[in-house]
C-alpha cells in the first residue's frame, strides 16, 4: 500500500509529533508498504531523502512564531513541488497529523478529493498568553475546522482531544488512540551506569521538552532554586532546547543542582530514561495525556512526577506510577522532588509498575496493527 504521512514538522525537527510520525513511517516501512513522510523544511534536511525505509519529501514554510514557542509554520504561497504532487496524486491513504495547520490545509488541498484521508490529533486547546490564545481559537474554528471536515477517520489520542475534536466537528468520524512506544527499545536496565553528571547516590530526575513557557520550564526553574536553597539531595537533568535555553542555562550557572544536556541523540535517549530515578513533566497545558515522553518513560523502568492535564487518564495512576501535581505550581513540583528523592525504595516500587503500565497499555504494535486496519477499511470503499 503507498501511504503519504503529512506533519507540519519532521526529522531532524525534534517534538513529540515528530517522534510518532517517525516511528510510524518506520514500522509501516518495515511491514512492506511505500511509505513517503511530506513535511516543511524547517529544521534542516534536504527536499528529498531515504531514511530507515521510507522517503522525506520536504517543502518551503517559515514560522515567525518560532521564538515565542508557538509550533505553528506557515507554508509559502507557491505549488508544491512535482516530486510532492506525484505522491499525492497516486497514494492510497494520506494521513494527515494536526487539524491545527496551515501546511495540513494545504496539503489536503493538493490530493485529489477521492484519497482517503485519515487525521490524527495531537493537542487539546492549548492556552497560550493572550492574545495568542484567542487567535488559536479563530484558528481552530476555521482552519482546524476545514481540516476536520476532510478527513474520513480521526484518531485522538486522549479522551480530552476526543472531546476538542467534536465541539469542532460535531460530525468527525473519532476514535481515541493513546500514543504507543516501542518497549524493547525503551526498557529497564539493571546496570546502568550513570548517565549524568552528579554523585552516583545522587536522586536524579530527567526531563525531556521544549524549552519554552507552554512547557513549563519556569515552573520548574523555580523549583530548582528551591531545592538548591534547601541542599535538597536530588539532582535535575534536562535535555532539549527552544526560546527559553538561554535562561535555563542562566540558571544552571547559579545554582549547584541543575544539568542542560541540550539535544539528545535517539540513540543516548533510552539510555537516560533509564539511568534517571524519576521523570518529570511540567506541561502547564495543551498536550496529550499521557505524553510521549512520560510513557518512554514508564517503559524504562521510571516513574514520573506529571502536572496533572487530564482527571481520568488512561493507564496510569496517581500513587502507583506517578505522582500528579497542579499544573504551574513550582511548591507542589519541589515538595514532590523531595518526597521521592527520599525514599529510595518507593522510586524502585514505582518503577516496577511504571514498566508494567508500558507493557500493558501502551504497546505500539498494537498502534501499527489499528492503522493498517483502518487504512484497509477506508481504501477498500
Amino acid at each position: 500500500m503507498k501511504i503519504a504521512l503529512a506533519s507540519h514538522y519532521f526529522y531532524p525537527h525534534i517534538g513529540g509529533i515528530e517522534s510518532v510520525v517517525e516511528s510510524q513511517a518506520e514500522r509501516l516501512a518495515q511491514r512492506g508498504h511505500d511509505v513517503t513522510v511530506i513535511s516543511t523544511d524547517i529544521g534542516g534536511g534536504t527536499s528529498t531523502e531515504r531514511r530507515d525505509g521510507y522517503t522525506i519529501q520536504r517543502y518551503n514554510a517559515w514560522n515567525p512564531a518560532e521564538r515565542l514557542g508557538i509550533p505553528y509554520p506557515i507554508p509559502t504561497p507557491f505549488q508544491f513541488p512535482g516530486d510532492i504532487q506525484r505522491t499525492l496524486a497516486n497514494t492510497d491513504i494520506l494521513h494527515v497529523h494536526g487539524m491545527n495547520y496551515l501546511t495540513t490545509t494545504k496539503v489536503l488541498h493538493a490530493a485529489p478529493a477521492e484519497v482517503p484521508v485519515v487525521l490524527h490529533q495531537h493537542t487539546p486547546f492549548v492556552d497560550y498568553p493572550i492574545p495568542a490564545r484567542w487567535v488559536e481559537k479563530i484558528n481552530d474554528e476555521t482552519v482546524g475546522k476545514w481540516n476536520l471536515s476532510r478527513a474520513d477517520h480521526v484518531f485522538c489520542v486522549s479522551q480530552d482531544i476526543e472531546r476538542y475534536v467534536t465541539q469542532i466537528d460535531p460530525r468527525a468520524n473519532t476514535e481515541v488512540m493513546v500514543n504507543g512506544i516501542d518497549t524493547e527499545r525503551f526498557h529497564p536496565r539493571e546496570a546502568e551506569t550513570n548517565q549524568f553528571g552528579c554523585n552516583e547516590d545522587t536522586p536524579v530526575f530527567f526531563t525531556l521538552s521544549r524549552m519554552s513557557q507552554k512547557k513549563g520550564v519556569d515552573t520548574l526553574l523555580q523549583a530548582v532554586k528551591e531545592l538548591d536553597s534547601k541542599n535538597a539531595d536530588a539532582h535535575i537533568a534536562i535535555a532539549g532546547d527552544g526560546p527559553l535555553r538561554e535562561e535555563v542555562e542562566t540558571v544552571a550557572s547559579e545554582v549547584h543542582n541543575l544539568e542542560v544536556l541540550g539535544r539528545v541523540s535517539d540513540d543516548a535517549l533510552s539510555s537516560y530514561y533509564a539511568s534517571a530515578d524519576a521523570f518529570l513533566f511540567t506541561s502547564k497545558s495543551g498536550e496529550a495525556f499521557p505524553t510521549l515522553t512520560m510513557i518512554e518513560s514508564y517503559a524504562s523502568g521510571t516513574p514520573v512526577v506529571a502536572s496533572e492535564l487530564s482527571e481520568n487518564p488512561l493507564g496510569i495512576q496517581d500513587g502507583k506510577d506517578s505522582i500528579f501535581i497542579p499544573p504551574g505550581n513550582p511548591e507542589e513540583l519541589t515538595k514532590s522532588i523531595q518526597k521521592m528523592a527520599s525514599n529510595p525504595s518507593r522510586l524502585a516500587s514505582m518503577g516496577d509498575c511504571a514498566r508494567e503500565t508500558a507493557e500493558e497499555y501502551f504497546s505500539l504494535r498494537s498502534r501499527i496493527d489499528r492503522l493498517e486496519d483502518c487504512y484497509r477499511s477506508l481504501s477498500s470503499r
